[in-house]
């Protein structure tokens, strides 16, 4: 019995692992796209944890709506800060990277 929780272990785990090379993969080699959008949405996401002291930080998500989608980003807090919704432009991004909105 333990055997094969080992082995559905191992199998998770290297699933996992493919997953996130597969996530990474695409990002960088994923084309540059523009797209016209409108911010409709920003939010900060806390952590969870249990221990406050593990040093997590919050992450800042915007999320435009195209045509037909909608599409979130993790930014910088700084980045954060310059969006305001209902601002609208031409989205730039590769992958789950911004490169510029205008």
């Amino acid at each position: 019995m333990s055997d094969i929780i080992n082995i559905i272990s191992i199998v998770l785990v290297l699933l996992l692992w493919f997953f996130i090379i597969k996530r990474l993969v695409q990002n960088k080699y994923a084309p540059v796209k523009s797209v016209k959008a409108e911010v409709v949405d920003k939010y900060k996401v806390k952590p969870l944890s249990k221990h406050p002291a593990t040093g997590m930080q919050e992450e800042f998500v915007i999320v435009f709506k195209t045509k037909g989608k909608k599409l979130s980003f993790c930014v910088s807090e700084f980045s954060y800060m310059n969006y305001k919704i209902k601002d609208k432009g031409t989205l730039s991004y590769k992958g789950a990277q911004i490169i510029n909105f205008k």
